[in-house]
């Protein structure tokens, strides 16, 4: 039987189907698809659903000059120590007092101006003791940075006090901030600039301008010595041919006797 090639084909195909079918029974009946209970991962312990709470006109008022006080000092750099009140635990984990007030702390410094210090554009979300805002943001005049947006959070402690949690610049906007003097600085280059360029134009077409009046005069000068040259030549010319008619003439008749 094993002889005949057609037959040890077949005899192939058969072994091999009958070998799929047990193996695809046994590994959809021991397969599992997890358990349903977990399907979002590992549970956190101790984790609890913050409730989403409204940010009342009252918080509003109690934590913009929380945030104007964190920006000017903290972000700013103007007085890093007067920051460390209005700073949340998670800015000051880690940190003394006396290392916070070097100025060395976990805040982006950004050269933030006074102008509309402590507002924000819009509130991301608001539960009870928490509060995420998005801050934008004015340049100092001069400073030669873009006007920003910050995502900052802001929690109560417990004693009720307000402090700025997290602070993370998000976004630039428009150009660059600059000083009136460095904006009369770039008037001035561009007017030097401009002067440089017309006394270069002014210098590359002087000898065109010069040598136009000659080109001129040689032309009109060609017409008079054009006049006198058909004058002096058409005599010439006149003669040159009544002296070719006589020689002609003499030879013809030289032929005839």
């Amino acid at each position: 039987m094993l002889k005949s090639p057609r037959r040890r084909r077949r005899l192939t195909k058969i072994v091999v189907v009958l070998a799929i079918f047990p193996l695809a029974y046994l590994g959809i009946h021991y397969s599992t698809g997890g358990n349903p209970e977990n399907a979002n991962g590992p549970v956190v312990a101790n984790y609890v659903q913050p409730k989403r709470s409204p940010f009342t006109e009252a918080e509003r008022r109690a934590v913009h000059p929380v945030l104007a006080q964190f920006i000017k000092y903290a972000v700013a750099r103007e007085d890093p120590g007067k920051a460390w009140d209005v700073a949340g635990p998670d800015l000051r984990s880690g940190m003394t007092r006396k290392e916070w007030d070097t100025g060395a702390i976990p805040v982006v410094n950004y050269p933030a101006a006074h102008k509309g210090l402590g507002s924000w554009s819009y509130v991301k979300y608001s539960y009870a003791d928490t509060v995420g805002l998005e801050v934008f943001v004015f340049p100092k005049p001069g400073s030669g940075y873009s006007a920003m947006t910050a995502d900052a959070e802001v929690v109560k402690d417990h004693d009720g006090r307000w402090q700025v949690n997290y602070w993370m610049p998000e976004k630039f906007h428009g150009p660059a901030a600059v000083s009136a003097k460095q904006v009369k600085a770039a008037k001035k280059n561009a007017r030097a600039y401009a002067k440089k360029s017309n006394t270069q134009k002014t210098a590359a077409a002087a000898p065109t301008s010069a040598a136009q009046p000659i080109r001129t005069r040689g032309i009109w000068l060609a017409v008079p010595v054009g006049l006198l040259s058909l004058i002096i030549l058409a005599p010439l010319v006149l003669l040159l041919v009544g002296w070719l008619r006589n020689r002609r003439a003499a030879a013809r008749e030289s032929l005839g006797t």
